[in-house]
């Protein structure tokens, strides 16, 4: 029988509490440290106690194992005193505050020859086994909106702070209440050592009156170029099961660790239960079955807890962002951004979240007509890697101000004002967010990346520009010319415009579109046009009208009006090459010219493609003949 001493009674002392007596005859409690005694009544209440663990040991008795569910400020010391007095040790997470000690205890551990095992329950989940059947993640996404109350940030002296008495707590969203998350997701994508981080970029928020953090993301780079983000949050106005997303070359899972819950994209639903991890921890010291949460690894998570110490306070979110409920704080619409931000591989600020401070833009050009800024040109340099980092034109303006484009909006971030896009050019995704497959629909890949500009010259009416299209590796898939002449229309209420852009391979390669792989109606990439939120629109070409009526059709030219949130107005454009034009104004306010509606464009090397246009950006409502003349 393995004796077992109790260190923290109370808390989430009561569940160990529960599980020894669960074990029953395999183990004996032999006492209980805590300096507010031990339970009135139940299982554990007539086992001696101490107020501390010097006097417990002083007493003569050499426990097996010591547990340790305290504040993460006393593990490192209360572990560290089992260790010396011959006991192994099963340590709550996370393991130790700071990575000094983690390296200390894994030192005093090795001295010692005993065993620790650390308390990330997840680990005992068979789902993991059942996850690692698919093959190795590509990437792993994990979001939680979780909910807490005024009460939770007072309960004791060290909940919500990341200092007290100045020794380090960590007491934050990432590193106490959701740390199973970022373990678990860090463990999945099998990155358990210190080494296996490359990078760690963060993002600490806070809504409440604390010092740790509440609502945060994380971007982890494994040393190997994979991508494990969190977005999390105990800011939300109700609970929900954090989810982690595990991306594989077969398969999107999607994994609730806390119930042991794998959702396949078909539907099926796994429950495959798991190993309770003190019980899997005297397996291992009674019976030699490997540990599943050993100290050592977790030194992925320690990287992150560590990043999250030394890193700056937590920055307040605004009062307009988040709403203050009887008995907690909710930040508003948090549920749709933790998961949003998660899955885009981003941080809060990349994908524009209202409480999270404005990023810089990439590089920008005023393009003017007169004097008048008509449109400005970004480089996409500052765009979030899975938005496909483009040039873009925000905001586009009529003469008379009307903003009539929308970037980075909630429902998709990857979309870019007026940009040059295709989702699919050479198995790399250039327009940003999931890449439609055949064979599962819209799948987050790890096939983003990016269009750089080499070049910018203003021109008499415009400006000329060249870019490369980059593959992830930095070898140059396309070379994008393209160029813009504005000009002042006969109508005083608007201004046109010519574009040209010419994608030159440098070697055979084929441009397609979620179109062209199978999805009837989605073949959009090209030249695209997203607007600003509108209302009664007015979507025709010369031959039709509406947006089911126009959609996938060709004709001479296509104009969409409507009343923006700056007034109305009408954009209009005409394609030199007649292909189909791609209309959203259900799902979101759109229109493009699509390049591959529904087969690719196969480019041998060399060899170049054209997109160009002639086009009208106006005040009001034009009629159809005003549009026809002004395209002229």
């Amino acid at each position: 029988m393995t004796t077992v001493l109790l260190v923290g009674a109370h808390g989430y002392g009561h569940v160990h509490l529960r599980n020894l007596e669960r074990l029953g005859d395999r183990v004996e409690l032999i006492g209980l440290v805590d300096p507010k005694g031990g339970p009135a009544e139940g299982f554990g209440s007539d086992a001696a106690s101490w107020p501390d663990l010097d006097a417990a040991l002083a007493t003569g008795i050499r426990p097996d194992i010591v547990i340790v569910a305290t504040p993460t400020n006393t593990h490192f010391g209360l572990a560290a005193r089992a260790l010396e007095h011959g006991s192994d040790v099963y340590l709550e997470k996370p393991p130790v505050a700071t990575m000094d000690q983690f390296e200390e205890l894994l030192a005093l551990q090795e001295r010692t020859g005993r065993t620790v095992q650390v308390g990330f329950q997840s680990f005992g989940s068979h789902a993991l086994a059942e996850i690692a059947e698919l093959g190795g993640a590509t990437s792993v996404a994990t979001w939680a909106n979780w909910s807490r109350e005024f009460a939770y940030w007072t309960r004791s002296a060290w909940a919500g702070r990341r200092t007290l008495n100045g020794q380090p707590v960590v007491d934050g969203v990432l590193t106490n209440a959701l740390s199973h998350a970022i373990a678990t997701a860090l463990h999945i994508a099998g990155a358990r050592r210190r080494e296996d981080i490359g990078r760690i970029e963060l993002e600490l928020y806070r809504a409440n009156d604390i010092e740790a953090d509440d609502t945060s993301s994380v971007r982890i780079t494994l040393s190997d170029g994979r991508v494990v983000s969190a977005a999390l949050t105990l800011a939300g106005p109700d609970q929900h099961q954090p989810l982690i997303e595990v991306r594989t070359a077969s398969a999107d899972v999607l994994f609730s660790y806390t119930d042991d819950v794998l959702t396949y994209p078909d539907g099926r639903v796994s429950r495959p239960g798991r190993v309770e991890l003190f019980e899997q921890f005297l397996d291992h010291l009674d019976h030699g079955v490997p540990q599943l949460s050993a100290l050592v690894d977790t030194g992925a998570y320690m990287e992150v807890l560590e990043a999250v110490r030394t890193a700056e306070d937590p920055v307040r979110i605004p009062d307009a962002a988040f709403t203050v409920l009887s008995d907690r704080i909710a930040v508003d619409d948090i549920g749709e951004w933790v998961e949003r931000t998660a899955r885009a591989g981003a941080l809060f600020s990349e994908v524009r979240a209202p409480f999270a401070p404005e990023t810089a833009d990439g590089a920008t050009e005023d393009l003017l007509l007169g004097d008048h800024v008509i449109a400005v040109r970004d480089d996409g340099s500052a765009v979030t890697p899975t938005s496909g980092p483009r040039p873009f034109l925000h905001p586009v303006r009529t003469p008379a101000g009307v903003v009539v484009t929308d970037a980075h909006p909630a429902d998709h971030d990857w979309h870019l004002g007026v940009s040059v896009a295709i989702q699919h050019a050479g198995g790399v995704n250039f327009w940003g967010g999931p890449t439609y497959t055949a064979d599962a629909g819209y799948r987050w890949l790890d096939d983003h990346s990016r269009i750089a500009t080499t070049s910018f010259e203003r021109t008499a009416d415009g400006f000329a520009a060249t870019a490369d299209w980059l593959a992830p590796d930095g070898a140059v898939l396309l070379q994008e010319r393209t160029a813009w002449r504005f000009a002042e229309a006969s109508d005083p209420r608007a201004w046109t415009f010519r574009t040209e852009t010419t994608l030159r391979a440098i070697s055979d390669i084929e441009l397609g579109s979620p179109g062209s792989h199978g999805r009837a109606g989605g073949g959009y990439g090209g030249f695209s046009w997203r607007f600003p939120p509108g209302s009664d629109v007015d979507v025709r070409t010369a031959d039709a009208a509406g947006e089911d009526a126009v959609h996938g059709t060709e004709s001479d030219w296509i104009a969409f009006s409507a009343r923006f949130p700056d007034g109305e107005a009408t954009v209009a454009l005409a394609s030199e090459e007649r292909r189909p034009w791609f209309v959203r104004v259900t799902d979101y306010p759109g229109i493009g010219s699509a390049l591959a509606w529904d087969r690719p464009v196969i480019l041998d090397a060399g060899e170049a493609v054209t997109l160009s246009f002639r086009g009208v950006v106006a005040d009001g409502r034009l009629t159809d003949a005003e549009v026809a003349a002004l395209l002229g």
